[in-house]
């Protein structure tokens, strides 16, 4: 009997609860802090260079753009014939041949070189070609004016052959045409290429008394660029 109210008064054992389940170490929660504040100034960086890139590169396209259109623009070259000559020969019946210098220029309005090949200028006469140069190629500067000469051969048989060429002898004038074709580029800054191609047709008279050629004043040019 003794021993069963011993163990009805034993006494129980203490229950101790973890305090680890419900608090975190101090040190624990510093370093948590600490690691969400690196990574959210590192977004915020990383946010704001991202901005200034997109800007930068928004003012370049801007930029461009307006340089595309002003300085950048490729511009239609200034083809002229200055003065039509005769340097040798005639155009009267049994002459061999006849030579005829054209002096031209070409004026460039754009901001950077425009070099062009060989320029072929043919003339005729009654829509009848009667002779043809070739100019060696060449180059006009930025904003500047090259000047070359086209040295025409002429055949005068295929003048005096012309049912047209009695009733002009009687004027005392011959009319001619000339056509003059131009093919070249622009490059802009060494990297971007436009390519340019100039045609220019003229008429001209030769006084038959004066042995004079004028030239006339109109003369219509085309560029495709």
């Amino acid at each position: 009997m003794a021993y069963t109210q011993r163990e009805q008064f034993k006494p129980a054992e203490p229950n101790f609860i973890s305090l680890t389940t419900h608090f975190s170490s101090p040190s624990a929660d510093n370093q948590h802090q600490h690691l969400s504040e690196r990574k959210t100034k590192r977004i915020k960086k990383c946010v704001t260079w991202c901005g200034c890139i997109t800007a930068i590169l928004l003012l370049f396209i801007v930029i461009l753009i307006v340089l595309a259109f002003t300085v950048y623009n490729v511009k239609d070259p200034e083809v002229k014939m200055n003065a039509v000559t005769l340097i040798g020969g005639s155009f009267i019946r049994g002459s061999d041949s006849a030579t005829i210098l054209a002096d031209m220029s070409v004026k460039n309005t754009n901001s950077f070189t425009f070099r062009y090949g060989a320029v072929n200028t043919s003339i005729f006469y009654n829509d009848i070609e009667i002779g043809a140069g070739i100019t060696p190629p060449g180059k006009a500067k930025a904003q500047r004016t090259a000047r070359f000469n086209v040295t025409l051969v002429i055949n005068p048989k295929k003048i005096v052959d012309n049912p047209e060429w009695i009733l002009d002898i009687r004027d005392q004038g011959l009319n001619f045409s000339t056509y003059t074709k131009m093919s070249g580029k622009v490059k802009i800054l060494n990297m971007f290429k436009r390519k340019v191609g100039v045609e220019l047709n003229c008429t001209s008279q030769y006084n038959i008394t004066s042995k004079l050629i004028t030239r006339g004043d109109n003369c219509v040019g085309y560029v495709n660029i």
